[in-house]
């Protein structure tokens, strides 16, 4: 409940409170006790890109500090990017298992995904360096909650979000534009990041309309996902080119890398399709209706 933001005069003290919601959450999460530290690491990551999503919505309001904290926020994600991806590598091995079944179903897959799974452990108890780093990475973030409170929101209601909102769903639907002219693995990976902050942007929005909101948010996150899954095949097709020995014989890089292949079109075009439906509608349209639910909204709580 934290991140929503409902139509009250106080949008400003709601904005920073989400923002503090995140923040605390991220920093409890690092707090896992070992063995749940990767989740821990996971759920983190999550909560810090829902703060940047907040951000972006108040970029122009919050001026030079949108700058400043979005930088730190970044480089704090990248801090613990790197210990997640073994294990990423692990759950995309298994869902594209779930996905064609009977190819993944012989000792040689086996052994290739007992190889990942070893990688993966041995990845997250080896890293000595981490517990630093998560001490580091809550250190970091206890300091910018500390700032919050101090964060200058220039505007009230709804126009505090307008544009944030307006900027965001253009830039999605742009990198959209971009795919159908020249769809590319950097272009899908750029439209995922859109459609994350649009998805989460509608998130915090869903009180001005429960129903509707939380049915589009529904429809991102199915988008979100499957462009999540489309962006790990591809970082497994890298890794197959990097590390081959990881992955078994010729003949079974070979299956593997025609099954990424094919998954990784069906997803393309899932989302494609997708996209197209929830990014369909101009902006500034966008933007005016849910406008229109905010207002309706404030009316109906007055009431």
């Amino acid at each position: 409940m934290a991140y929503q933001l409902r139509p009250r005069s106080s949008v400003a003290a709601q904005v920073r409170k989400a923002a503090r919601d995140r923040l605390a959450e991220a920093i409890d999460a690092l707090a896992a006790p070992p063995m749940d530290v990767g989740e821990g690491i996971h759920q983190a990551r999550k909560r810090i890109k829902e703060l940047r999503a907040l951000l972006r919505l108040v970029r122009k309001p919050l001026g030079v500090t949108f700058d400043r904290e979005n930088r730190r926020l970044r480089d704090i994600a990248r801090e613990l990017s790197e210990s997640r991806d073994a294990t990423a590598m692990l759950e995309s091995w298994d869902l594209l298992a779930g996905h064609f079944g009977q190819p993944f179903d012989n000792q040689a897959m086996r052994q290739t995904r007992q190889r990942l799974q070893a990688r993966a452990e041995t990845a997250e108890a080896c890293d000595a360096g981490l517990g630093v780093v998560i001490s580091g990475v809550q250190a970091q973030l206890q300091a910018i909650m500390h700032g919050v409170d101090n964060w200058r929101l220039h505007g009230k209601g709804f126009e505090l979000l307008a544009e944030g909102l307006h900027d965001i769903y253009r830039a999605g639907t742009r990198e959209l534009a971009k795919l159908g002219e020249e769809p590319d693995d950097e272009g899908f990976h750029q439209w995922r990041k859109r459609v994350k902050d649009h998805w989460y942007q509608c998130r915090l929005l869903t009180p001005v309309w429960p129903g509707l909101m939380a049915q589009r948010c529904e429809s991102l996150k199915q988008l979100a996902e499957a462009l999540g899954d489309e962006h790990d095949l591809y970082m497994m097709q890298q890794a197959l080119e990097r590390e081959p020995a990881l992955f078994g014989d010729e003949e079974e890089r070979s299956l593997l890398a025609r099954l990424i292949g094919q998954r990784s079109q069906a997803l393309r075009h899932e989302a494609l399709v997708q996209g197209r439906q929830l990014y369909g509608e101009p902006p500034s349209a966008l933007v005016e209706r849910i406008r229109g639910y905010w207002k309706d909204a404030r009316k109906y709580h007055t009431l």
